[in-house]
């Protein structure tokens, strides 16, 4: 009995831990550029773009606080669309997650060692790590992993500690450039004034910024691991997204008014040049004068990768558990456990393919694309899970109910969807077609259980609406890699009509398999 117990996973993350773990989730490397790109995209105006996107990812965040806490299931994001729509769509979902969350852990560390490279620049030359680079990314994946490894309660207390610390440096950056602070910069006429690209610069900033949000859903994927994830999770998650959403708002606004633009070797009011700059926050600190600041910059950089690697590791881990264990598409060793209440199989699986990624793309920037796609990509189909769930389930008792949910389901579908699409033609076509990839996934479940033809007639529609966004994207506007037969803004109107298409078609098939089969 006593070794019964000590194969399943612990609960020991309180209130706090998890608001760190979603926290920690979302200021990865992005707080060292993501606020200076949205800038770049929109100019001063761009700022705006932290409150829209955070009313667009609102919905999003409650589907799945409701999902987590209903169904609270290790990896639920691999979970909840197996539940709600069969093999077919588990497959894909669970496959796209999969791989977002292991390239995530592995890019997250490559990023670190980037930002190393400052001190020791014989770690990266060329836009890319050297043999060197390569050789300590791969000692700082093997540390997230023995990290992993231990307790759930002792890879809580690293991440609290790490992402207090990026707080207090994060703290310490806003306030020491806060100082400088000249509001007229915002303003500048000869820069443009505040809204030097139109409309058109905010909206792409906007599509800028809803990727700063996106690690809010870590919660969900250690549910089983939450001491009362019914209590903790809607209040973390909301807590979450206001924390992020003021450091956001205030890195962006301490950047733009104290732009020093002979320093920085940029034309006055060359706002999109700011992408060009590799270290922002210290190029920002130096033309103040504030060395210290710069370092401290860079600092902030190096542990906020860490955690990031650390949560996204872990992640990835229990997304594999849950494909084994609940979906039946992975192998069944993945649910292995260790005495420490640890997947202990499908953790040593993500080093092992960690490893493999960082051989085969070591550079950073040449997967971050692919990376935010691969985890934006489960995002979409947890809406349909929960309209579907609603309608089977009505009786299952719901800690929280997304209000509206008629209404804000399918606009959460919507903003997963065009979190894809926004990415741009070049990582969506990578992403999508990778994904595609994990079709033989479904001979484990065959062996399992067998795959009837209704399970491919109902899940036919997620493959049909990945090929939707193909098409779409390769025809898009040239500010998303298309070819521009679709000219902006008529794009994303045709892309939102055919995304609340596919979220109709996607919960008729889900409702109607689960009544014809029964529940998975």
């Amino acid at each position: 009995m006593a070794e019964e117990r000590k194969a399943e996973f612990r609960k020991e993350i309180g209130f706090w831990s998890v608001v760190f773990l979603a926290t920690g989730a979302i200021l990865g490397p992005a707080v060292a550029f993501t606020p200076v790109s949205v800038l770049a995209s929109g100019g001063p105006a761009g700022i705006l773009g932290w409150i829209i996107a955070l009313l667009m990812i609102f919905p999003v965040a409650l589907v799945y606080v409701e999902l987590g806490t209903t169904w609270p299931k290790a990896g639920g994001v691999g979970y909840f669309p197996y539940k709600s729509n069969g093999p077919l769509v588990g497959v894909l979902n669970g496959w796209g997650a999969y791989i977002g969350y292991t390239l995530a852990s592995a890019s997250i560390i490559i990023a670190l060692v980037e930002y190393l490279s400052y001190f020791f620049p014989s770690l990266y030359a060329n836009q890319t790590l050297t043999p060197l680079g390569i050789g300590v990314t791969g000692v700082g994946i093997l540390l997230v992993y023995i990290i992993n490894i231990l307790r759930i309660r002792r890879l809580a207390e690293v991440n609290n500690g790490l992402t207090i610390l990026t707080l207090g440096l994060l703290a310490l950056l806003i306030v020491a450039l806060g100082i400088h602070f000249h509001g007229s910069y915002l303003s500048q006429p000869s820069w443009g004034g505040f809204v030097p690209f139109g409309v058109t610069g905010v909206f792409l900033a906007t599509s800028a910024t809803i990727y700063g949000y996106g690690g809010f859903r870590q919660p969900i994927d250690y549910a089983e691991e939450l001491k009362d994830p019914g209590r903790t999770v809607p209040r973390a998650i909301l807590a979450t997204l206001l924390i992020v959403f003021v450091v956001y708002i205030l890195e962006s606004l301490v950047f733009a008014g104290t732009l020093n633009w002979s320093y920085l070797g940029l034309k006055p009011g060359d706002w999109s040049g700011l992408n060009s700059l590799p270290y922002p926050y210290v190029s920002a600190s130096d033309a103040l004068g504030l060395m210290a600041i710069g370092i401290s910059a860079l600092i902030l950089a190096i542990i906020a990768s860490f955690k990031d690697g650390l949560i996204y590791f872990g992640g990835a881990s229990r997304v594999a558990y849950a494909l084994s264990k609940y979906d039946n598409v992975f192998p069944r060793f993945l649910t292995r456990m260790s005495s420490k209440g640890i997947p202990i199989a499908a953790t040593t699986l993500s080093l092992v393919v960690s490893i493999v990624f960082l051989a085969l793309f070591p550079s950073f920037s040449s997967i971050f694309s692919l990376v935010v796609d691969g985890l934006l990509f489960a995002y979409a189909p947890g809406a349909v899970s929960l309209a579907v769930l609603r309608q089977t389930n009505p009786d299952t008792p719901r800690p929280y109910r997304l209000p509206a949910a008629k209404v804000l389901a399918p606009i959460a579908f919507v903003v997963s969807s065009l979190m894809i699409f926004w990415s741009g033609w070049q990582a969506t076509s990578i992403l999508l077609t990778t994904v595609f990839l994990g079709l033989p996934f479904l001979v484990f479940y065959a062996r399992y259980k067998g795959v009837s033809k209704e399970e491919l007639k109902y899940g036919l529609w997620l493959p049909i609406y990945m090929l939707a966004i193909l098409a779409i994207s390769y025809s898009s506007s040239s500010y998303f890699g298309g070819q521009g037969y679709l000219p902006f803004p008529i794009d994303n109107v045709v892309f939102v009509i055919v995304s609340i298409a596919f979220y109709f078609w996607g919960y008729r098939s889900g409702v109607t398999l689960i009544r014809r089969k029964g529940e998975y």
